[in-house]
């Protein structure tokens, strides 16, 4: 650490002196500003305008900027593009100008400064080889509040590499690391348990980055193990969601598909002492530490972009980045304990640049650049962001209280499909292989009890895979959610539906009141946990008994998994053929809107009519306009379907008090989630008891209910599950697996009644079932 207080920026700073020169050839940019100047894409180029650069010009919202070189022809030109030519650059009154030499990527330096001169509220960092793909640059998150995943390091955490996240193995891709990730941690790394927590509120990140498919960014050491000569050709899982970094954990991030809000612009300025494979590392590095003093943070988002990478020679490359291979987990190690008694963010700018000299992570001029940079800044009149109190409380911890229901952050974890870069294997065949694996193991427990019926003999993963990509049904689920809920705390058998349903799903996620320390000591006479394991805890307070198990479904909603096209919603005591067919285009409820003169559960007045009366009166004095617009679609919504008349509101229909639906399994599309997780959030502050949640929200919802309607469920006659349950039904409750995990006749009726016709559907190409079709009359509003 430097104890000398000579300001290394300062210094050189005295022996510099701005000169302007305006020049004849000097042509302002002429476009005309979009979207208000609020958002800009910055680029360099030195080619001609590229079919990605006008794409990128295309843009309805931003406005782009080009920042030329001495290698850009001077002819240059592209219509509502700010053309930044050197002779323009030389006329323009910024102080870095002086330090950004020619023929060097850190000229983009001027385009930042460019955009935030003209009011940018956001500014997208690419280049002009990468291609926004999918949602493009709407994959981003704007708004100031966003729920989510949380990466965070363990309290009271000392090790390093426990404080490295590597985004490439959270979407999927295990041996892939990004270049600037430490080599030195990489054999041993993983992402780690107990490191995520999902909140449902929290300020959005001040940098995001965007993930690449194709040929994503990585470090030439990769690229000479793995990379053909035409380059990568990886993807990402398509599913993970958007990932943010606590303060005090780390990841490198490029300058090729970066997003930044202006509470980040003071940390855009990419140094120029280090080569051009570790600028933009070095930058992410020192951005990062000066972003976490005043509380904010990055997140990795869900794949945006393409690249088709321009042509690199590997072997200078390497060269390029040999200070990256060497210095990166020392850069990591000196953030972690470094610190900054300043009480102005400027201040521990300077600071930070000048103990990157002292360590030589970078050269003095990098520190004088820094304090041009930071003055030209407040010439514009940017306005930089306060410094936290070390000791200010992190609301965004995983909550800690069990007995509470206004939960904030809870911990939760979720990883996804591991490709192996070197593994040709279709995934397909994967999912078959595990498939056979996991059957294997239920074979052989049913077998402990003495049932020996299933054919030993299984389809090759080949074939397996073939057959089940003809399916339609489980075609479909493979892009599909499973949400299993415990009205309880975890005991057992979480392996045991692990095995059965996992590879049939994009996901399958655990919901309920999660101890690990307590589970291993309960869960007996089932396989143990399989990895991935993605669980959302709830404590037993919020879930209460079950009471309000669909919260659940709001919680994973507010994970943000990306291209799911529907949701299960699965108690852990059903039983669930995922062979049958449902319209997965609509909601789908084994009974629907049923019992219409019952009141039972509304009698029940905490959790019944005055939940509902609790509910009336927050909404008639809210001003969320989220809940506004829900409770409109609400009404709306009672209002198709019948259940009140046109003079009529939501309030005839709650105070109502009739009427009810047994929820232990329903399908909602992703098309309804958002509506459903917005009311059901409506139903949960006022303790609306499950069954007249679920059966309110039906009531506004078209949907599909199941042949055999509310004969799926056995409250009266629990006993009778092995009789009554059939391969013609979506799905059966309650079959209790806490009654099968000793080897005797209960299980064995089990695994004749159940595991056997599971393994001739889906093993054995058995047909003999039947389904509902989708244009099939449906009981009440379908």
């Amino acid at each position: 650490m430097n104890n000398d207080s000579t300001h290394y920026g300062s210094v050189i700073r005295a022996h510099f002196k701005k000169l302007y020169i305006p020049s004849d050839s000097a042509r302002p940019p002429i476009a005309k500003i979009k979207s208000e100047g609020k958002k800009w894409i910055v680029v360099t180029s030195i080619s001609h305008p590229t079919d990605d650069v006008k794409r990128l010009a295309s843009f309805k919202d931003w406005n782009l900027v080009v920042v030329a070189d001495t290698k850009t022809p001077i002819d240059w030109k592209l219509d509502d593009v700010h053309f930044l030519s050197v002779d323009y650059q030389n006329s323009m009154a910024f102080d870095v100008i002086s330090f950004l030499p020619y023929k060097s990527y850190t000229r983009k330096n001027i385009g930042y400064l460019y955009a935030i001169s003209y009011g940018a509220e956001w500014i997208y960092d690419t280049d002009d080889d990468n291609k926004p793909y999918g949602l493009g640059l709407q994959q981003f998150q704007y708004d100031n509040e966003i729920s989510g995943l949380r990466y965070v390091a363990l309290e009271n955490e000392n090790v390093t590499s426990h404080k490295l996240f590597n985004p490439y193995r959270f979407f999927g891709l295990d041996e892939m690391w990004p270049r600037g990730f430490p080599l030195e941690y990489i054999k041993e790394h993983t992402n780690g348990k107990n490191r995520q927590v999902l909140c449902s509120k929290m300020p959005r990140s001040a940098v995001q980055q965007g993930l690449v498919h194709h040929d994503p960014d990585v470090d030439a050491i990769y690229r000479l193990l793995n990379a053909e000569p035409a380059g990568l050709n990886e993807r990402f899982n398509k599913f993970a969601p958007s990932i943010l970094l606590e303060p005090g954990t780390y990841a490198p991030w490029n300058s090729q598909n970066t997003l930044f809000h202006k509470s980040a612009f003071h940390v855009l300025m990419l140094p120029t002492t280090v080569s051009f494979r570790t600028t933009d590392i070095w930058r992410s590095f020192f951005a990062q530490k000066i972003l976490h003093l005043s509380g904010h943070t990055i997140s990795f988002t869900p794949v945006n972009a393409v690249q088709f990478r321009n042509s690199h020679d590997f072997l200078k490359d390497f060269e390029n980045e040999r200070q990256v291979y060497e210095d990166s987990g020392k850069i990591i190690r000196f953030l972690d304990s470094w610190s900054c008694s300043n009480s102005t963010l400027i201040e521990c700018m300077r600071k930070l640049a000048d103990d990157f000299v002292v360590n030589d992570f970078w050269q003095q001029n990098d520190a004088a650049l820094i304090d041009y940079y930071i003055a030209d800044l407040q010439k514009i009149g940017y306005e930089f962001p306060e410094v936290l109190n070390p000791s200010s409380e992190n609301p965004y911890l995983a909550s800690k209280n069990e007995t509470r229901r206004d939960i904030n952050c809870r911990r939760a974890n979720f990883e996804f499909d591991l490709t192996y870069p070197d593994n040709s294997t279709e995934p397909a065949i994967q999912k078959a292989e595990q498939k056979i694996e996991n059957f294997g193991v239920i074979s052989k427990w049913c077998g402990e009890a003495g049932f020996k019926n299933f054919t030993n003999h299984f389809l090759s993963p080949e074939e397996l895979a073939q057959r089940h990509s003809k399916d339609y049904v489980l075609k479909n689920n493979m892009n599909n959610v499973l949400l299993v809920v415990n009205n309880y705390p975890w005991k057992w058998a979480i392996g045991h539906i692990q095995r059965l349903y996992q590879p049939y799903f994009a996901s399958v996620v655990f919901c309920g009141s999660y101890y690990p320390e307590n589970y291993t000591k309960t869960d007996k006479g089932y396989a143990g946990i399989q990895e991935p394991f993605n669980f959302i805890h709830i404590n037993p307070a919020e879930i209460l008994r079950g009471y309000f198990g669909y919260h659940c479904l709001t919680l994973l909603n507010d994970v943000g998994l990306q291209n799911v096209h529907g949701y299960y919603f699965m108690a852990d005591d059903a039983h669930f053929n995922i062979w049958q067919r449902i319209d997965f285009k609509r909601v789908h409820h084994l009974m629907g809107v049923e019992f219409m003169n019952s009141n039972q559960w509304w009698v029940n007045k905490l959790y019944g009519i005055n939940a509902a009366k609790t509910i009336l009166a927050k909404m008639s004095n809210t001003t969320n306009p989220r809940e506004i617009k829900t409770w409109k679609t609400f009404e709306g919504g009672l209002r198709k379907y019948g259940y009140i008349k046109p003079n009529e509101t939501v309030a005839t229909d709650l105070l109502n008090g009739k009427s009810r639906s047994i929820s232990d399994f329903f399908y909602v599309p992703s098309s309804e989630i958002q509506y459903y997780s917005e009311l059901m959030r409506i139903f949960y502050d006022g303790q609306l008891f499950l069954e007249l949640a679920v059966n309110r929200y039906l009531r506004s919802v078209r949907h599909q209910t199941s042949n055999f309607g509310t004969k799926s469920y056995l409250w009266g006659d629990r006993g009778s599950w092995a009789t009554k349950y059939s391969v013609d039904m979506v799905a059966m409750h309650p079959i209790k697996l806490s009654g099968f995990m000793k080897p005797d006749k209960n299980r064995l009726k089990y695994c004749a009644s159940c595991m056997k016709p599971w393994h001739d559907i889906l093993f054995g190409a058995s047909t003999n079932f039947t389904v509902k079709v989708d244009n099939a009359k449906d009981h009440m509003n379908g």
